[in-house]
């Protein structure tokens, strides 16, 4: 069984030394499926003016269930305002609030 509120916090946690306020840089979470690896990978993507975009990978939690990972990206999201950009996930909907994950 995962614990969710302990993957936040790793997430978190490696999130905060890479994300420096700079001028001119954009900061987005890539969540990424994987289902040939059945898990979900997040990167943090940088994007500054005049250089190259970088994607840093933060974590991968080992499940494809959509409630663990709805409870961590609740998670993410009460600790950071960045911008969450859900890569690979189809035409589905989250199962709490059956909103479509985008």
């Amino acid at each position: 069984m995962i614990d969710e509120q302990a993957e936040t916090k790793l997430i978190l946690a490696r999130l905060a030394p890479l994300f420096t306020a700079q001028w001119h840089c954009q900061y987005r979470i890539d969540v990424v499926n994987n289902p040939y690896g059945a898990a979900i990978n997040f990167f943090l993507d940088i994007r500054r003016t005049h250089h190259r975009e970088r994607s840093i990978p933060l974590h991968t939690v080992a499940t494809q269930d959509l409630e663990v990972l709805e409870r961590v990206v609740w998670g993410i999201r009460q600790e950071t305002a960045l911008t969450l950009n859900f890569v690979n996930f189809g035409h589905v909907r989250w199962p709490r609030s059956q909103r479509w994950i985008h």
